[in-house]
């Protein structure tokens, strides 16, 4: 199996080095995936320390759910397998991207929850992302019959073969919800295996003024309508949570 493992940078600087240090070793541990950083118009000395790196970068900031799209058509268009998507700003474990690779290869979605039994909180998580995502997965839960625990976890494996990057629209942070509503229509298989609850920066910005909690869950339920308008037939999607 081919794996590129793919992570979407924005003014990274800070945090850069050492995720870019464990990846290395991890691939001198384990050398079968590939890895590719997608800059997403950082102005800070990102462009920089990538130099070095597999990199696609960016003239100006497209947004969170651009780079995902951006990820999944570079795999699918590479021949890669799977793709698998993690953060940068260390609330991932570069340490668990090997329990990514290896989980079933016939589940379409190994998806990140911090929420599970298993995960373990390290930091203070803002109380307002906790509400926020609880409010979500109830709504995920009951319009779209998907017993997920966490909605909006980055730490993710996707099968390239079984997603068209072309379906989806949602540049912003708001891309998971359209992802979910996706992957019932297409009746997608789901794993979800627990990760850590890392928060190092509770007052990490989200930008476009949706730090404020009621304007942000706003957006959200309106991306679910947008979703749900396109994507209106639902599946029977398995769902289960290690």
């Amino acid at each position: 199996m081919k794996h590129l493992l793919v992570i979407p940078v924005f003014n990274e600087e800070k945090t850069l080095p050492t995720i870019l240090r464990s990846l290395q070793s991890l691939r001198q541990e384990q050398k079968s995936f590939d890895f590719l950083c997608i800059n997403d118009g950082s102005t800070d000395a990102t462009r920089e320390l990538l130099h070095a790196i597999p990199s696609i970068h960016h003239d100006r900031n497209r947004g969170y759910g651009y780079t995902i799209r951006e990820a999944l058509s570079v795999g699918r268009r590479e021949g890669y397998d799977f793709v698998t998507t993690m953060d940068c700003d260390h609330q991932h474990d570069p340490a668990d991207l090997i329990r990514f690779f290896d989980a079933d290869p016939t589940v379409d979605v190994v998806s990140g929850s911090r929420y599970l039994p298993a995960s373990r909180q390290i930091g203070m998580a803002p109380v307002d992302r906790m509400q926020i995502n609880r409010r979500i997965v109830a709504r995920i839960q009951d319009r779209l019959g998907l017993p997920l625990t966490d909605a909006f976890c980055g730490f993710k494996r996707y099968a390239t073969m079984r997603i068209d990057s072309d379906e989806f629209r949602e540049d912003g942070y708001s891309f998971p919800l359209e992802f979910w509503v996706y992957a019932v229509n297409k009746k997608l298989s789901i794993q979800e295996l627990p990760v850590d609850r890392i928060y190092t920066d509770a007052y990490r910005s989200f930008g476009l003024n949706l730090d404020l909690q009621r304007k942000r869950y706003r957006y959200y339920l309106e991306t679910l309508r947008r979703a749900e308008e396109r994507f209106p037939e639902k599946g029977r999607t398995l769902c289960r949570s290690h």
